[in-house]
């Protein structure tokens, strides 16, 4: 939304996002993949992480209704502990408004 991207922040609310490394892949249901714009996607990106990031957007179920907001369970592992802490994971979670699920270590 600050970035005046209405559709896209709308889209997003009902998406799923899995991160790794260097990409983002966003799950977002048929009925909003017309809001979904990579580039609307990139810009918000860019304003929150640092490094380049690849964006891939696929057509599936998306995120379920929206939960009560700010409810995170404490993390799992130092791993997930590790990547809560970080500055730009929580910048994500701010701007986006998500939640984290699961961590995987990519060192194992």
């Amino acid at each position: 939304m600050e970035i005046g991207k209405p559709f896209t922040a709308d889209a997003l609310e009902h998406s799923t996002v899995a991160a790794s490394v260097s990409e983002l892949q966003f799950t977002t249901p048929e009925e909003f993949m017309l809001g979904m714009n990579a580039n609307d996607l990139t810009q918000a990106v860019r304003r929150i992480v640092t490094r380049p990031m690849k964006i891939k957007i696929i057509a599936g179920q998306g995120a379920a209704p929206a939960a009560p907001a700010n409810v995170q369970k404490a993390p799992e592992n130092e791993t997930s502990a590790r990547a809560l802490a970080n500055p730009e994971v929580q910048k994500f979670q701010e701007v986006f408004g998500g939640q984290i699920r699961t961590v995987r270590n990519l060192k194992e």
